[in-house]
């Protein structure tokens, strides 16, 4: 029989950190409502985010969920979010019992991994505009949800360079 009893739905706040760096990662996070953020703090205190998590995307810190080490990231709410939470073994018993649900979730494992490697080439090789452009085809329905700072953050540019970006763009 399958240990599925480690799933459990989360409902949090706005602003609530769901993972803190230097913790150990022990869930996956699959977003129900509303959004997440991952995210690292530079050594001056500035924010840098890896990834958002709208509904339906998955999110967690990998590498400390499956080698059991302490978190290099923190993860949070943007918005009032609800959000499945996944122990190991219920990853771990999804592979051997139910391969429908095995299939979804290498899709959306799959899916996240090309972003994160898009989101990795854009911002070792591409402009400010065309990394905007790549936030645009991600995440298409998150760019009237969050606030400037956090797109920004997001592509690496402060907010007054992405309203010239934009502002840019609403001419041509």
């Amino acid at each position: 029989m399958a240990n599925f009893d480690k799933i459990t739905s989360t409902k949090v706040q706005k602003g609530t950190i769901v993972l803190h760096k230097g913790d150990t990662c022990n869930f996956g996070y699959k977003v129900v409502s509303g959004c997440l953020k991952s995210y690292v703090i530079d050594k001056s205190g500035k924010e840098h985010i890896v990834q958002f998590a709208p509904e339906d995307w998955f999110i967690s810190d990998m590498d400390s969920f499956f080698n059991n080490k302490p978190s290099n990231i923190f993860i949070d709410a943007i918005e009032d979010t609800e959000f499945l939470k996944i122990g190991k073994p219920s990853f771990e018993d999804l592979a051997k019992h139910d391969s429908n649900a095995l299939k979804e979730q290498n899709v959306k494992m799959r899916k996240s991994l090309i972003s994160l490697n898009r989101r990795l080439i854009g911002l070792l090789s591409s402009t400010a505009e065309e990394r905007y452009f790549e936030f645009l085809q991600t995440y298409p329905n998150m760019v009237q949800r969050l606030p400037l700072k956090l797109i920004a953050s997001y592509i690496g540019i402060t907010p007054e360079y992405l309203s010239e970006i934009r502002r840019k763009i609403e001419k041509k």
